[in-house]
């Protein structure tokens, strides 16, 4: 299992490789508390602008590579943030609900 520090280590690495102003919030078991040895980590990056947020997933993910636990990486910029945080059920608005900011830039 992950230890609180270093989530929020990984969480300040994806902060500081963002492309731009950035909030990381972990999300899903590790946030809830109920994590396991076979849990992966979820971390919902929200940054200010995002050109593409399949390969800023995939570029921060790689940021992440040391880890020898799954990591998921979801980016959204802000405004999609605001948006989908408020459909009730969305990825967003759970991540939003039940996360903890880790780190911001």
């Amino acid at each position: 299992m992950v230890s609180e520090a270093d989530i929020d280590r990984y969480g300040r690495v994806l902060a500081d490789a963002a492309s731009s102003e950035a909030r990381v919030i972990v999300f899903g078991s590790y946030a809830r508390g109920t994590a396991s040895n076979t849990s992966d980590l979820d971390f919902l990056v929200i940054e200010e602008h995002v050109d593409s947020r399949a390969a800023e997933s995939v570029r921060l993910r790689d940021a992440l590579a040391e880890l020898d636990i799954p990591v998921d990486v979801l980016v959204i910029s802000e405004e999609y943030a605001q948006r989908r945080g408020q459909i009730k059920g969305t990825t967003v608005a759970t991540a939003l609900a039940e996360g903890r900011v880790v780190a911001e830039s």
